[in-house]
């Protein structure tokens, strides 16, 4: 994943974990996606 600068977004993947709450706000803050937003686009999928 890339932000807005074109930095590159770390998202780690490990196969039977659940991403937690920190983390998943760290990695949304580094993206520059709120809350809302990141909801629209879960619905979207």
């Amino acid at each position: 994943m890339m932000n807005a600068k074109k930095g590159r977004i770390v998202i780690p993947i490990h196969p039977g974990k659940e991403i937690k709450i920190g983390l998943l706000r760290a990695i949304l803050k580094e993206a520059g996606i709120g809350r809302e937003e990141f909801q629209k686009l879960l619905k979207k999928r």
